[in-house]
């Protein structure tokens, strides 16, 4: 559990800012614990009774994990979407009722309690295991902590529901503010819509347990996709895509599958969302390597891949000259998972499979030239042209924060025309002032109201009719308006920037106040995290 202080920096430091939001602290998510940072912490350690030092450790973050606060009217936003489980039965080749049954059976299809903190079930022989790990004997702390700390498994102790984290908080203070039996705590409940055993975390990719905490606390879709993370390091997707249930139950619960009959449940609960699918059930087809005069189901998903990246080919399932040629595009634009280019020979082995999953777009110089104004585009706004033009020579004068977290100049420049000092968050602000040295430094020339709210921006933006989503045909062009939801989609806080310019699947952008410096980004178009839409701002 990472100790965190004025001045740390870092993924940790984010998660605590997220954390601070749901208990409504409002803060920019910059992985800066700044002095806005500092006293939020402070807040929220008098509200709940700590020694409030500003210090985030064991004890502050046992609390903010704990016990985040939900509004039950915004839990819809939480919660799995269809869409969500078809992506990763799409990406991990398997069929939809196959996710949906190890869903249904592992967590009974939630993923979160009545009171918005994610499902967990407390392991106690795991908790032995898991002090062992850290040099703790256990047997020096079972006295009193009998139904947390035991060596052999039992379902003796479970309380199900909102009571676990009554068993995980008691586990946390066996030994009380000790940053290793916290850690060890955590990593003993399984977590979420498929019950993920905590100390996996490293295995997923995380960087800490309560960084893969803070994940799950998020919403389904993340954890779902800790589940497919967890199917491909434990090489389990084969047994499920041959409905070998025994195999996958054995290796995802554990030897005692079989008195649970979770090889049973799975079966029937696969047969059950089978039969509701037009096909049957029938699992994707493999990929498999397909060139020029292949047909089929599978041609027919690359060509849908090729467009979702921007390369226009007629989805026919047939492998022609035009998806060869778009197939050839791609390859000489892009890396292999070895950060090598592709191979440009319009052929779709195992590389290009995973190219078109994980899009790398490699770039001939190495560099986006995000201070060069980008070529015109036909039916692009040319007042958004313009506004673009002066927020890249905000970027080429090295416009930005001078003397700590949203300070300086630059940023009083920005906020003084909505009528605050610097010290607030100033992303939508810099769109504002863009857009008003674009028609001349007169407010009323303005198409929008000058303000420092990102949503409040992107929905007057809305409101007139110039907005579309990011799965709309409508592609985002130069000087459009970008924007995302922060800490949940019902909240006011927002983030907004300009489109620099859309290619190969990529969206290349220029914010304020996502970095210390105006300063362009880059993202998977098909993939962008909390997007809320796009906004072609006109005169």
């Amino acid at each position: 559990m990472e100790l965190l202080k004025i001045n740390s920096r870092g993924d940790a430091v984010e998660l605590l800012q997220e954390l601070l939001n749901e208990y409504g602290h409002p803060l920019v998510v910059n992985g800066i614990f700044d002095e806005a940072t500092e006293q939020a912490v402070r807040s929220f350690q008098a509200d709940n009774d700590l020694v409030a030092d500003g210090i985030v450790y064991t004890k502050t973050w046992t609390k903010l994990i704990n016990g985040t606060p939900v509004d039950l009217s915004k839990m819809e936003d939480k919660y799995l979407k269809e869409a969500d489980l078809n992506r990763l039965a799409e990406t991990l080749s398997l069929d939809v009722a196959t996710i949906k049954a190890v869903n249904e059976v592992e967590s009974r299809g939630r993923g979160f309690n009545a009171d918005g903190n994610p499902k967990i079930l407390f392991e106690g022989h795991v908790f032995w295991k898991e002090l062992e790990k850290r040099g703790i004997d256990p047997a020096a702390h079972v006295s009193g902590n009998e139904d947390v700390l035991y060596k052999k498994w039992t379902k003796a102790y479970y309380k199900g529901g909102i009571a676990e984290y009554e068993r995980l908080n008691k586990a946390i203070n066996v030994i009380p503010n000790n940053s290793k039996v916290a850690d060890a705590a955590y990593a003993s409940a399984s977590w979420g819509l498929f019950q993920i055993m905590g100390y996996h975390y490293e295995a997923l990719g995380y960087g800490s347990v309560t960084g893969f905490v803070g994940d799950m606390q998020l919403g389904e879709r993340q954890q779902l996709e800790a589940f497919g993370k967890f199917l491909q390091a434990n090489n389990l997707i084969s047994y499920l895509r041959n409905r070998q249930w025994a195999e996958f139950a054995k290796r995802y619960n554990g030897s005692d599958y079989a008195a649970n009959q979770y090889d049973i449940k799975l079966k029937e609960a696969y047969q059950k969302y089978a039969a509701m699918q037009p096909d049957g059930g029938a699992p994707k087809v493999t990929r498999e390597l397909i060139k020029k005069g292949n047909t089929g189901t599978l041609v027919q998903e690359l060509q849908s891949i090729l467009n979702e990246l921007d390369y226009a080919v007629p989805v026919n399932s047939v492998f022609d000259a035009q998806t060869e040629q778009a197939v050839k595009d791609f390859q000489s634009s892009h890396l292999d998972k070895h950060e090598q280019p592709l191979t440009v020979d319009g052929v779709v082995g195992a590389l290009t499979w995973w190219a078109l999953e994980n899009p790398r777009p490699r770039v001939a110089s190495g560099v986006i030239e995000y201070d060069k104004l980008p070529p015109s585009e036909y039916g692009e706004s040319p007042l958004g042209r313009a506004a673009l033009r002066i927020a890249i020579n905000e970027l080429k004068a090295g416009a930005g924060e001078v003397g700590g977290n949203n300070k300086g100049p630059w940023v009083q420049k920005y906020m003084e025309p909505a009528g605050l000092p610097d010290g607030y968050p100033w992303c939508a602000a810099f769109v504002s002032w863009c857009f008003l040295q674009a028609v001349g430094g007169n407010r009323k020339d303005m198409p929008f109201k000058y303000s420092a709210g990102a949503r409040d921006v992107f929905n007057q933006l809305k409101s007139k009719g110039w907005s579309f989503s990011g799965d709309s045909e409508k592609q985002p062009m130069p000087g459009d308006v970008v924007c995302w939801w922060r800490t949940s989609l019902a909240s006011v806080n927002g983030h907004i920037g300009f489109v620099h310019h859309c290619k190969d699947g990529f969206l290349y952008t220029i914010e304020g106040n996502k970095a210390a410096n105006v300063a362009g980004f880059s993202y998977v178009k098909t993939r962008m995290e909390k997007l809320l839409g796009f906004a072609r701002v006109y005169g």
